[in-house]
């Protein structure tokens, strides 16, 4: 097999498994949304939502960095994900405590106190998920996603049944927890049977340097984006209660189901406009056309949302959500900004301009907060579906103004936006993808 054919096949298995997951999710929470409720599932939302927002305490800025390190030692491979395994580890016992924290001093609902501690606890099997890093560089996506996508299947099952058969929230998000637990149980065995060796937490103390050194960058851009990512649905059930958080959640999810497409789309495109980077002018020419491309389907998408939304999500999650299609109306224009994100972050990695993902992930996370905590009192789900808005905005293309180095990413997300205007864009990109593609096979 060739190199070329053997990166083909192994992208399309995970290309593969992620569509098969966006549908497996989509129809899960599907039957799940229609079986809780608003109510239930606002607190449903609200028990991940905290647990999400701790998530980069549990991960510590390593996750980004461990396909980096096995691609540069890979002799190494066992010792580094050792070392990334103990820091994840330690970053658990800190998400935990965090979480312990909220739970004796904020939560007051006590019959949920238990269930945030479960799914807390549960976060500690997430430490094998480093593992994923070396499938991924091994180019052996086939021993990994079988094991992956069998768990995930077990897990909607088990959350359609729990939703079903008990209609109680807490009990569904303890099907959330044993899902988490099984991955790792997955990922183990998975690793065991590929590589031949067992992981274990023994010492590396020239990684855990080496990932110390790099990680506060991106660990610190993870809390600010999950902080802006995350944020509404506690502070709509903490401001409004959880069936208005119900209501939210329904619409969000329905609208960020799409933002996986143009993460794989980048994922495949970049390496191709990477190639062209050498000569400056073919280099931005195919920045905005792809700008074009991701503004171009959001656009679409949004449109499409505002003619036929109200009566998708009626007949996908029933007349009881009825107050969620204005909310969606509004939150599905945030993936503008999210599809053009798919390229800027990839671009601050190549230009290695890392610290300027954080401080956009922070002025998003600082306007979504500000916006929410001034709209969600007055006007609810749909006041912070506005603010969502914004706060992508202003972190994925008004932020970019503020400085030198990002200021010609911004002019070129400005270009992208006038999109409808500029339809020729589209297939003159069509082209030259078709073009790079068949240059790329041959």
């Amino acid at each position: 097999m060739t190199v070329f054919r053997r990166i083909a096949s192994n992208s399309s298995w995970w290309l593969a498994e992620k569509l098969g997951l966006m549908a497996l999710s989509l129809g899960a929470n599907i039957v799940v949304v229609r079986a809780l409720g608003p109510a239930g599932y606002g607190e449903l939302s609200y028990l991940l939502a905290l647990v999400g927002l701790v998530a980069p305490l549990g991960q510590l800025g390593v996750s980004g960095l461990v396909a980096r390190a096995l691609l540069e030692k890979p002799a190494d491979e066992a010792a580094v994900l050792r070392a990334a395994m103990l820091i994840r580890l330690v970053g658990s016992a800190v998400a935990l405590l965090a979480g312990l924290a909220y739970w004796a001093f904020v939560e007051q609902q006590t019959a949920s106190r238990w269930v945030l501690l479960v799914l807390l606890a549960a976060q500690f099997a997430s430490v094998l998920q480093v593992v994923e890093f070396w499938f991924q560089v091994r180019y052996r996506a086939t021993a990994l996603v079988p094991w992956r996508a069998g768990v995930l299947l077990l897990g909607a099952a088990a959350k359609i049944a729990v939703a079903v058969t008990t209609q109680d929230p807490r009990l569904v998000a303890l099907a959330f927890a044993l899902e988490t637990l099984l991955l790792g149980v997955a990922y183990s065995i998975a690793l065991r049977r590929a590589a031949g060796f067992r992981l274990h937490l023994g010492p590396s103390p020239e990684w855990v340097r080496w990932f110390v050194r790099r990680a506060p960058w991106l660990f610190a851009s993870g809390m600010a984006e999950v902080v802006y990512l995350r944020i509404d649905v506690v502070l709509l059930a903490r401001l409004r209660g959880v069936e208005e958080a119900g209501i939210y959640a329904v619409a969000s999810r329905l609208s960020e189901v799409w933002y996986m497409v143009p993460v794989v789309l980048m994922a495949s495109v970049f390496p191709a406009l990477w190639e062209r980077r050498p000569d400056p002018v073919a280099y931005r020419r195919s920045l905005q056309t792809s700008l074009d491309l991701l503004a171009g389907m959001a656009f679409a998408l949004a449109i499409v949302i505002q003619l036929v939304g109200a009566p998708l999500l009626t007949t996908l999650f029933g007349s009881q959500y009825a107050r969620s299609v204005p909310v969606l109306e509004i939150h599905i224009w945030a993936g503008v900004f999210i599809f053009m994100r798919a390229l800027l972050s990839r671009w601050l990695l190549a230009e290695d301009l890392l610290h300027f993902s954080l401080i956009t992930h922070l002025s998003g996370a600082v306007m979504n907060l500000a916006l929410n905590l001034l709209l969600i009192p007055r006007y609810g789900a749909v006041g912070s579906a506005t603010a969502t808005v914004i706060s992508y905005a202003c972190a994925s293309w008004l932020s970019l103004f503020l400085f030198h180095r990002t200021r010609p990413m911004g002019l070129m997300m400005a270009k992208a936006l006038l999109i409808p205007f500029r339809w020729r864009a589209i297939a003159g990109y069509a082209r030259r993808l078709r073009t790079d593609l068949l240059r790329r096979a041959s």
